[in-house]
């Protein structure tokens, strides 16, 4: 076949193709491999070397193995087509951002909306894909392949799995006691692999939602739920506004210790700042859904996340009105069976510009709304918060007090000190925001016992040992991606009114095994809902009613 100015490809067999094809993967689209490679074996010298090359053996038969399984007449190209756009874009989002990929990546990929993904194109993305992606894939397409008869090419197709068996347990076997901790204890590498790394969570993530599919029937729970007599009789009706922070990271609020002044409006506000929770998971799609989940962490899943009632269903249950606004994502299911709606992007005002909305828009004519409430209630607020990568359109520009800031959503194409300071202008934005929230809720304390919980949902990497955003494996995660931030204010006479020491309460700020779990029953303590579901132990507020305390 001609290609160009006359020049013309020679004839291939499917063989060459896929070895050639999955030596380019090896050396071009696993650097990240490379590079977390290096970081976790001790070998030295000619020993490393020699290591390192077995390894790029291994990879090769491995690669290769798994391509000769699709190299048919019909679905060889195609398959080399999408594997070499997919494993472009991986290579992309693993070599510039420092990220893993397993399931809960794919989630967020599959989950995400089309604002968050334009937000993460950009020139460099653009030329990993032609260079890695489309260039690869119109080479494969012009490049004539010479089939066998089909039973001749299924012989020449075990012969090579065969080799290639062959070939990753030698090379195994030459390093074992180097290779048996990689693979055994070191998850993260498998992570990078690329494209067995996407291959395998794109598999394992379209089995979990065909398995949720077929079997979907949400499940209710706290039917024997009840608000205590004492709740639903009182004149005085609780009014909780729950805001749910986006990719806030605890050491970066001033509150926690941090050296620089973002929080200066909470800090001169009666608030109670929690210095030591942890999330449920490292990204929304995880995070928000397992929050209001009555499961822990340690047996939360996306299926019963997605397959039973939450927090929000009994509280609406007893008879609290509940209300959630978004100006993120979406609420990954949580709110389906209870009132939401999303922030319009072109709301009249100045906090939206028909793209985004700055998260003031979410207290736009919510006060109408409180005016119309008719008993206890509680509103979700789901913020934008400090929401990557493009970090400078989360806060308007009278904020950006912290100078020079990352303009881009290239991260690794900003300085240390740029990534940080447009970050922490998002955490600025945030506090002024929080004081919004509180500055509406004692403009209602007179006639309502008013309350505000804040806690973000994850955390973020900014450029630590070159890992970026979030997400990561939650036993992988760095400090910063689980370590969040939790505040709480109550209205002057809410916490006397729910029986409820606030001494006591200030002394727990500290306690060092607070996380998300705790929400779920926290809450529950607060509207005084009775079932069988409320665990005391995990109610933060629990040990600080005397009334309760000297009862059991």
């Amino acid at each position: 076949m001609a290609l160009g100015n006359g020049l013309r490809l020679p004839s291939i067999t499917p063989t060459r193709l896929v070895l050639l094809f999955s030596l380019a993967l090896v050396a071009l689209y696993n650097l990240a491999t490379w590079k977390a490679l290096g970081t976790l074996i001790t070998l030295q010298g000619a020993h490393k070397l020699a290591f390192f090359a077995s390894f790029g053996v291994f990879l090769w038969a491995a690669i290769t193995l798994l391509l000769t399984l699709v190299s048919f007449r019909w679905t060889l190209k195609p398959v080399l087509t999408v594997v070499a756009l997919l494993s472009a874009c991986a290579a992309y989002f693993m070599n510039e951002y420092g990220i893993t990929i397993d399931t809960v990546m794919i989630q967020n990929v599959f989950e995400t909306n089309p604002a968050e993904a334009t937000a993460l194109f950009n020139g460099k993305l653009l030329t990993y894909v032609l260079l890695l992606g489309v260039l690869p894939a119109a080479l494969i397409w012009r490049w004539p392949v010479s089939y066998r008869p089909f039973f001749r090419g299924l012989l020449n197709k075990i012969l090579v799995i065969v080799a290639c068996v062959l070939v990753i347990a030698v090379s195994v076997g030459a390093f074992y006691s180097t290779y048996a901790p990689i693979f055994r204890e070191e998850d993260k590498l498998t992570h990078f692999i690329n494209p067995t790394n996407y291959i395998y969570a794109i598999s394992k993530y379209t089995k979990q939602r065909l398995g949720i599919k077929k079997h979907f029937v949400v499940q209710t729970i706290g039917e024997d739920a009840v608000m205590s007599a004492k709740a639903a009789s009182r004149e005085r009706k609780s009014l909780m506004v729950f805001v749910v922070g986006e990719t806030a990271r605890a050491d970066h609020f001033s509150l926690n210790g941090y050296e620089r002044e973002t929080n200066p409006e909470l800090s001169k506000l009666d608030i109670l700042n929690f210095t030591q929770v942890h999330s449920c998971g490292t990204s929304t799609a995880v995070s928000v859904p397992c929050m209001f989940s009555m499961f822990p962490r340690e047996d939360y899943s996306d299926k019963k996340g997605k397959t039973y009632e939450g927090l929000l269903d009994i509280l609406q249950r007893v008879g609290v009105q509940v209300l959630w606004l978004d100006n993120n994502s979406d609420c990954k299911g949580t709110c389906l069976r209870v009132p939401n709606r999303d922030i319009s992007k072109n709301q009249p005002g100045p906090f939206c510009d028909g793209n985004n909305c700055l998260d003031e828009a979410l207290l736009a004519d919510l006060q109408s709304y409180i005016d119309s409430l008719k008993g206890h209630a509680i509103i979700v607020l789901h913020a934008d918060g400090s929401h990557g990568p493009e970090y400078y359109e989360r806060y308007p520009k009278e904020m950006e007090r912290f100078k020079p800031i990352c303009h881009t959503n290239q991260l690794g194409s900003c300085s240390r000190d740029e990534l940080v300071n447009v970050y922490d202008n998002t955490i600025l934005y945030t506090d002024h925001f929080l004081a919004k929230v509180i500055e509406l809720l004692k403009r209602n304390q007179q006639t309502l016992d008013t309350s505000m919980i804040y806690v973000s949902d994850h955390g973020e990497s900014l450029g630590e040992n070159g890992l970026y955003l979030h997400a990561a494996p939650y036993a992988l995660a760095p400090e910063a991606q689980t370590h969040v931030p939790m505040v709480m204010w109550f209205g002057d006479n809410t916490l006397a009114h729910e029986g409820i020491d606030r001494g006591c309460l200030q002394g727990k700020t500290g306690q060092a095994d607070l996380s998300h779990d705790n929400l779920f029953h926290s809450v529950l303590g607060l509207f005084e809902v009775k079932t069988s579901l409320y665990q005391p132990g995990l109610d933060i507020f629990h040990g600080c009613r005397p009334s309760m305390t000297a009862a059991q």
